[in-house]
């Protein structure tokens, strides 16, 4: 080849770069522009819950705690009520009926009880707009930026653009962040933030590895969401091979402190920030606030809190949710309608069943084997809810032992340990994608599961939105390029399924359109 050729080799393979660059761009902006419509005209447009932008302004006067000068739609607010010692509330408050023993103080501060990172985000347009700002619009943007980042990690996944826009639809369209994203209400607006970070930690890991950009941002969702912090293990797996060296005889010497302290560099100052925060509104800077929340002391919802905000005796409350909850089938009109309970995680994302399987397709009987096994449970328990339509049905606690469910739980210890195998054995690569991946969720899981409360008034089960990110990255793991027909029914049926619960809730209910009943307990 001449030098001429060459040249125009490489201003060839540079010419095709530079569109392939572009066309990504397109995407990108068609993506988060497509997204944002769909949140935005197919969800509510408005909250009563905005207490982020209350929080906001009260901060951009001076408060850390909530004036109702400054706040709007106080009285929706889950109050945290502190007065510098323990929990009060204020002369001539009525709801201090509610509670027995009432500790009343003229130095009783009212606080919110969510975690500030969504309110520091709406800082510059509450500047603008005061209290005007409209939350809900704020939460379908941060969920249309999602977009383009998700689009970005599943380029590194398959070749094929066609994989890359339906790995991206499944995350935007087939899970409830699609609900959540749309709600823009002061639970649901805190989720959406903490997955869009955590989208964007995730990116600079797997996309563009960086430690510093990714500890920055894994702190951003840390400071929207508290509850992601153990999904840190995600990145801890995945950046081994950069902060743990092969040499070295004691483990503090193989370890490569650089790497550490990028990834720390980013994390920390957010991480101290929330200290900073509990420290000045509470005096402790590990207390959040839900200490003092008015729930925990009332005495009608005793019975929710009997051991206080966590106990490892709650951990039995969320599987029903997480796993067992169904639609409710009724035999009138709509017939099918969401549960305002939740709805289990397959059922609202069926695709999330291939996270299990990573590592499996190349041991059929194991594949068959688990696929048979949890397409059973998911039979068992969605017969249950249809039957209890006609009849009054059984119940899946007639089951001994919670048996029925024993294929998620064999199901999830196999996956976790799968990619774990080659690594144990001394015969080959490890996963660490997959390993890392049930690092986080597994942790994250536990720790949501010893929580009072399952989530309240729900599309699905809200919570698993803080290791939601990793299940769908398995799911992608999972197919990459070999995209079959069974891959796309089930994406396509947890895209309809969402778009049944945000038009049942978002545009149908509020009506009461025909005069039905579209969503219930």
């Amino acid at each position: 080849m001449t030098d001429g050729e060459a040249a125009g080799s490489d201003r060839n393979v540079g010419a095709s770069a530079l569109e392939e660059r572009r066309q990504t761009v397109y995407i990108s902006v068609a993506l988060f522009l497509f997204t944002f419509a769909v949140y935005w005209f197919v969800g509510p447009q408005e909250t009563p819950y905005a207490h982020q932008v209350s929080q906001a302004n009260n901060i951009l006067h001076g408060h850390l705690d909530f004036l109702p000068e400054y706040s709007k739609n106080l009285n929706t607010l889950e109050r945290v009520m502190f007065d510098g010692e323990r929990f009060c509330f204020q002369p001539g408050d009525p709801e201090a009926a509610k509670v027995s023993g009432a500790h009343f103080s003229s130095d009783c501060k009212i606080y919110m009880q969510h975690s500030l990172g969504p309110a520091f985000l709406v800082l510059p347009g509450v500047a603008i707009w005061g209290n005007d700002l409209n939350q809900t619009l704020v939460s379908a943007i941060f969920g249309a930026m999602t977009a383009p980042i998700l689009f970005a990690i599943a380029r590194r996944f398959s070749s094929r653009l066609s994989n890359q826009l339906v790995f991206t639809a499944l995350m935007l369209f087939g899970t409830v962040f699609w609900w959540v994203a749309s709600n823009g209400g002061v639970w649901f607006f805190a989720h959406t933030t903490a997955v869009f970070f955590l989208s964007g930690a995730i990116y600079f890991t797997i996309s563009r590895p960086n430690p510093y950009m990714a500890g920055l941002l894994f702190g951003a969702a840390f400071l929207c969401r508290p509850t992601v912090l153990l999904t840190g293990l995600f990145f801890v797996v995945m950046f081994s091979p950069t902060w743990l060296r092969a040499e070295g005889e004691r483990l503090v010497d193989r370890i490569n402190w650089r790497t550490v302290a990028d990834f720390a560099t980013g994390f920390a100052p957010l991480f101290l920030l929330m200290l900073l925060v509990n420290y000045l509104r509470f005096g402790d800077p590990t207390e959040t606030g839900y200490g003092y929340t008015e729930q925990l002391y009332q005495d009608h919802l005793q019975s929710v809190y009997p051991h206080g905000l966590f106990d490892i005796s709650y951990v039995t409350r969320h599987p029903p949710v997480f796993l067992e909850q169904m639609p409710i089938f009724q035999q009138d009109a709509p017939y099918v309608l969401p549960s305002w309970a939740g709805m289990a995680i397959w059922a609202t994302t069926p695709a999330f069943f291939y996270s299990f399987f990573p590592n499996l397709k190349e041991h059929r009987a194991a594949w068959i084997a688990g696929a048979s096994a949890l397409g059973i449970s998911a039979f068992i328990i969605l017969t249950r809810s249809i039957s209890r339509a006609w009849d009054g049905g059984w119940s899946t606690t007639d089951i001994p032992l919670g048996i029925h469910l024993l294929p998620f739980w064999v199901m999830t210890g196999v996956a976790a340990v799968a990619g774990l195998l080659p690594l144990l054995r001394k015969t080959g690569e490890w996963d660490r994608l997959a390993v890392a991946c049930w690092a986080a969720i597994i942790p994250t899981a536990f720790l949501i599961f010893t929580f009072a409360a399952t989530g309240w008034a729900q599309f699905g089960y809200r919570y698993a939105l803080d290791f939601t990110p990793f299940l769908w990255l398995l799911v992608l793991h999972t197919i990459r390029d070999d995209m079959r027909w069974h891959h796309l029914a089930l994406i396509g049926t947890g895209i309809l399924v969402n778009a049944m619960g945000v038009l049942w809730v978002y545009q149908f209910e509020p009506a009461h359109t025909s005069g039905w009943t579209w969503v219930k307990f």
